[in-house]
């Protein structure tokens, strides 16, 4: 059995690794630019993707904190001419849902009941009106958990409990209201501060923590007041609730179906007629928000593998006028003992470098200009070392296709014919 001298392959692998690092020094220009070319469409693959994990983890969290949450809610049905009318979900209807939901005893899960107040209704501290974005919703039960939302400082009304007559009801502020509030007043904090909501006094319980999901904008301006203290005063009888229910994931479906059922039989729907509600499931949505960022992996894939076609188009260019300008070069190694795999292992040393340092540049300027998306939209940095694999096995693949033809012409090339080349 023939032993294989290890060191001495270790010796020829970095004499041909110095020569073609050399080879690429002498030729910077052409280098740089087929390096940049790379570098693109690594950039385009790797980016892509790593803003496309951002984008996912913000929908995940505007959808809820698990794919176990379903919301019920008013249907919207077509009424005229593209025109959409809504069919509300009455508060007794919604009162009697999640009675029975939570009485069933099959599924235990968090539930809550809410509305939101007209968008007219004029919301004011003791300094002045706050912005116009300023939202209000009325809840009770467990919206906070269903929802994701956790209190800062201060605390949680009691959705449960009437506030006391003598004074004025207590309410929860987002992120950017209680910024407002203080800013008007000049107070350090805003608990403790009076709110005016279409005529009622509110006092703030307690700061919602500022939320960097989809509907960040949404919650972090609003406030939150008890459903019974709104009830009447700021909501109408007519106006449309919706139930969450957070339920383990497992049984998503069937909690689905099951609400269905209940509600069918609230609002006295047959199986066979259209019900005027909605059942909206975070399942669902995380399916939805799986298949757009295959597909725009996919796009992003696509638009790569263009870039490298060039690149490999400009690789093998290069690489030829390289032949042809060191045919001379080639006849000489040949002359000294040099073999046809010599010459063809420095030229495609030469190709594979030239390509893992664009696959390089383009991986960390990738990584820096998806993650500069996710620290706008404030989600966790990350980094996809699946695309990064494929993109140093789609670089390898690159540089032997576009070096194949210069090295095949290397390796022919007469060794007579090479010394007289001038």
């Amino acid at each position: 059995m023939k032993k294989i001298d290890l060191k001495g392959r270790i010796s020829y692998l970095a004499d041909t690794v110095r020569l073609a690092a050399a080879n690429i020094s002498g030729n910077r220009l052409r280098s740089f630019l087929t390096i940049t070319i790379v570098a693109l469409g690594i950039t385009c693959l790797v980016g892509s993707q790593t803003a496309i994990d951002c984008l996912a983890s913000l929908l995940e969290g505007a959808f809820g904190t698990s794919a176990g949450k379903i919301t019920v809610t008013s249907a919207r049905e077509s009424s005229g001419a593209g025109k959409r009318k809504a069919v509300p979900i009455s508060y007794a209807d919604a009162t009697r849902f999640a009675s029975e939901f939570s009485d069933g005893g099959k599924i235990e899960g968090n539930i809550c009941i809410y509305t939101y107040v007209p968008p007219a209704t004029p919301v004011t501290s003791a300094a002045g009106a706050l912005g116009p974005h300023t939202t209000v919703l009325a809840y009770e039960g467990e919206y906070l958990a269903c929802n994701g939302l956790a209190i800062d400082t201060g605390r949680a009304f009691s959705p449960g409990r009437p506030n006391q007559a003598s004074g004025p009801a207590e309410c929860l502020a987002g992120a950017n209201v209680a910024t407002q509030i203080c800013r008007k007043t000049g107070s350090k904090s805003a608990t403790g501060e009076l709110l005016n909501i279409g005529g009622k006094a509110f006092r703030v319980a307690g700061i919602l923590k500022s939320q960097s999901s989809l509907l960040g904008m949404l919650t972090d301006n609003a406030v939150y007041v008890p459903l019974h203290c709104a009830a009447g005063s700021l909501v109408s009888t007519g106006r449309g609730y919706s139930v969450d229910i957070i339920v383990p994931k497992a049984e998503a479906e069937g909690a689905a179906r099951r609400a269905d059922f209940l509600m069918r039989n609230i609002q006295h729907t047959g199986a066979a007629e259209k019900p005027g509600f909605e059942i909206i499931e975070g399942s669902s949505a995380a399916r939805e928000i799986e298949r757009l960022g295959g597909s725009l992996s996919g796009i992003a894939l696509i638009i790569g593998l263009i870039t490298l076609l060039g690149a490999a188009v400009a690789l093998t260019n290069i690489m030829l006028i390289c032949v042809a300008e060191r045919t001379r070069e080639v006849g000489i190694r040949r002359a000294v003992g040099a073999t046809r795999g010599n010459i063809r292992d420095g030229f495609m040393a030469e190709a594979l470098l030239i390509c893992e340092a664009g696959c390089l540049a383009g991986t960390l300027l990738g990584i820096i200009c998806g993650n500069a998306l996710g620290i706008f939209l404030h989600t966790d940095i990350g980094i996809p070392w699946d695309w990064i694999a494929l993109s140093q096995l789609i670089c390898l693949a690159t540089g032997i296709a576009a070096c194949t033809l210069p090295a095949r012409r290397a390796c022919s090339l007469d060794v007579v014919d090479a010394l007289r080349c001038e």
